[in-house]
């Protein structure tokens, strides 16, 4: 309960480095010193996630330390592997790219899905694996090893548009969510898979550090955790019903938005829709939602600035126990 206390919502940093809405943000891997993120206008940027100096206010960045540029349409998600040498991204021309992140070039692409690819994650020993979901509403595995351009195996039970993917390694298992109001998690290991309705489209899926627990978001405007054995709600966050201290909701009713655990599985963390979508008034804004993961009670709520319609995605970063949004107004903003 206490390390939900005091949730970061200092906004140190401001990254103005992108031309359209931000869709995807993800930290580099252990330490987390660098921030991916990948925007409608086509291009993935790499930035640092933290100001370099000590300053007490607030720092905006203009221009990334370096820029990946290779897909056609708006860019949906990034994945990094472990070692940081490589990541992985994916949008709307339907191919899988594999970048060398100091060479700034693909080394390798598929083009295995007919329909814009929404999720990416690795796997595998030395994240040998790469695992896509796609709006074709099928999951691709891809042998990030070989030369081949063919997946090594197709996964095929959703039905509609599959939009969020994650891998857990200890378990040996990739947990998905799909528009047809499903999660599924394929247990790799035993050939088994298992089902789970929430009668709305899924938007973004998240296991616990342990593996017992599953963070579905889903377009009721509610994010539930679920027990990975039998389905069972362990709690659920947002929905009609809970406002915080201001009066404000969570909302979440049409678009893509991505929840994650923080503070080491005590907080559940996401970003929403404003209130007023449509509205041109700039004072209506969204707000990124910090709760509590035993009480369901919300801990913090950070607005995200005048004007901004939507935080689509946030990435929490552990060893500096900071985070990240990627906002509709093109920015990324990094609170710690």
């Amino acid at each position: 309960m206490s390390r939900s206390r005091h949730f970061p919502s200092s906004h140190t940093h401001t990254l103005k480095t992108h031309n359209g809405p931000v869709n995807t943000v993800t930290f580099s891997s252990y330490p987390g010193t660098y921030v991916l993120t990948g925007s409608t206008d086509r291009a993935i940027h790499l930035s640092r996630a933290l100001p370099s100096s000590n300053t007490q206010s607030l720092v905006e960045t203009i221009h990334p330390i370096q820029k990946y540029e290779a897909h056609g349409y708006s860019v949906l998600d990034i994945a990094v592997s472990s070692d940081n040498s490589r990541f992985a991204s994916v949008g709307g021309d339907r191919q899988v790219f594999l970048w060398d992140v100091e060479q700034g070039a693909t080394v390798r692409r598929w083009s295995g899905h007919s329909s814009r690819v929404e999720a990416v994650q690795f796997a595998g020993e030395e994240d040998s694996v790469v695992v896509t979901g796609s709006a074709d509403t099928t999951i691709n595995l891809w042998d990030a090893k070989s030369s081949s351009y063919k997946p090594i195996q197709s996964l095929t039970e959703a039905s509609d548009t599959v939009s969020s993917l994650h891998v857990h390694m200890p378990s040996y298992s990739i947990a998905s969510g799909s528009y047809d109001g499903r999660v599924r998690i394929y247990d790799l290991r035993m050939g088994r898979t298992t089902v789970d309705v929430v009668a709305h489209p899924v938007t973004s899926v998240r296991c616990s550090a342990d593996g017992n627990a599953v963070l579905v978001s889903s377009l009721d405007g509610t994010i539930r955790m679920l027990d990975r054995t039998d389905g069972k709600l362990l709690k659920s966050y947002g929905g009609e019903t809970q406002v915080n201290k201001f009066g404000e909701k969570y909302l979440n009713k049409s678009l893509r938005i991505r929840s994650v655990f923080a503070r080491a599985d005590a907080v559940v963390l996401s970003g929403s829709e404003a209130a007023d979508m449509g509205a041109k008034d700039k004072r209506s804004q969204a707000s990124v939602f910090a709760w509590d993961v035993l009480s369901g009670n919300i801990v913090a709520t950070i607005p995200a600035g005048a004007g901004v319609k939507v935080v689509s995605c946030v990435a929490w970063n552990e060893k500096a126990q900071c985070w990240a949004g990627a906002c509709a107004d093109g920015t990324v903003k990094v609170y710690s």
